[in-house]
This record gives structure tokens, C-alpha cells and sequence, in this order.
């Protein structure tokens, strides 16, 4: 299904909101990183929604949509979700045992998971383009 999540730019990044959703809400601190958050949080919403039971609702029209306090002067972009958790998919990464240890280590040590250290640092490199750096 595909919902409408509203951008709005805040002093220090972009709140995402989902009018279908109220209590589903994410944050980037640029307008790309917003829109990848968008794409995560629904998920994740999406699928906790699944997993106790309760179905997603029908998505509001662009028309209900745009008639929304909330959405005059806000960019709205279109998040498409399957929610039965299929959204998310499992990789294979190389990495040498040193680092991986430390990539653990240091996510243990603020409660996160190695998976979700990785998805904020790949963010951080291609917001920085490290690669592109000389």
C-alpha cells in the first residue's frame, strides 16, 4: 500500500509525519536522509502493526491529504509499504573480523543493533561523500 508522509523542514533537519499514522513519526537531518527514514519507520510501524494483529487502514486520498492543516506549505512524498515485514532484506557483508568485533562493541554500548549502526553510518558517509572527498 502507499501512504503520504509530510516533510517538514525544522532548524536542524526534516520531521516526517504520516497522516494515516500520527503516532509513526522520524526525522532526517536532510531532506534525502528524511526520505530514506520515511521508507524505514513506516516499515517498521507497518510491521509491528502486522505482528499484533490490527490490519493497516485504506491510505486517505491526495485530496484528504492535502487538506490537512499539517500538509499547507509541506512537501509530501508517496511511501509505498508491503508490512509483513518483506520491506527489510537481509545482505551478506564482508568484513574483517577487528572491525566487525568493534562495529558490535560499540552498538552493544548504546543499545543498537550492528544492523542499525551500519544503516546510520552508510547515511553519515553518503551525506559527507566520503568517497567523493580527495
Amino acid at each position: 500500500m502507499k501512504y503520504i508522509a509530510v516533510l517538514e523542514q525544522e532548524k536542524k533537519g526534516v520531521a516526517v509525519t504520516f497522516p494515516d499514522f500520527p503516532e509513526c513519526v522520524t526525522f532526517g537531518a536532510n531532506e534525502e536522509e528524511a526520505v530514506d527514514m520515511a521508507h524505514e519507520a513506516l516499515a517498521m510501524f507497518a510491521e509491528l502493526q502486522a505482528e499484533s494483529g490490527q490490519e493497516l487502514p485504506a491510505p486517505m486520498s491526495p485530496d484528504e491529504i492535502r487538506e490537512l492543516p499539517e500538509t499547507r506549505g509541506n512537501k509530501t512524498i508517496s511511501v509505498e509499504v508491503a508490512g509483513d515485514g518483506s520491506d527489510f532484506e537481509t545482505v551478506e557483508v564482508t568484513l574483517h573480523g577487528h572491525l566487525l568485533d568493534r562495529i558490535v562493541r560499540y552498538a552493544e554500548s548504546y543499545g543498537v543493533d550492528p544492523a542499525d549502526f551500519l544503516a546510520v553510518a552508510a547515511r553519515e558517509a553518503m551525506r559527507n561523500d566520503v568517497f567523493g572527498q580527495e
